[in-house]
């Protein structure tokens, strides 16, 4: 992973840039990649500033979020691919699937291995209410 930027060097990096500072001269004195500059510069450009934008690194503490929690108890009964629309609708956040099941795991959710019983199952439990 890349180093996280404070905001404030982004604006005094970019506010340079603007003042007449080369691209070359601001990588040298910032010590600042020149694909992390243009990647600010494209930033800025497509959304106005250059705030830190949401990533999968963000995302690796939604397990420990309240309101994903209270959101997980709610929709415990659906499928993981429900969950994940139900929560894009919610919060207007995408997650991969993966990242979905990994924060369920970490709050102690398990993958449901089996929906509806099978005639096995009906049998066994047949066999053991005949036991009693």
């Amino acid at each position: 992973m890349g180093k996280c930027y404070s905001v404030d060097l982004r604006m005094r990096v970019l506010g340079a840039l603007d003042g007449g500072l080369s691209k070359m001269q601001a990588h040298r004195i910032y010590k600042i990649s020149r694909s992390t500059i243009d990647d600010w510069l494209c930033l800025r450009e497509k959304t106005g500033g250059v705030q830190v934008i949401a990533s999968r690194a963000g995302r690796k503490g939604l397990h420990r979020q309240a309101a994903f929690a209270e959101f997980a108890s709610r929709h415990q009964h659906s499928t993981l691919e429900q969950m994940r629309s139900a929560w894009h609708e919610e919060q207007q956040q995408k997650m991969s699937l993966m990242a979905f099941s990994r924060a369920l795991r970490a709050m102690g959710y398990t993958r449901k291995k089996r929906v509806i019983c099978t005639a096995k199952d009906e049998s066994k439990k047949e066999n053991a209410s005949r036991s009693r």
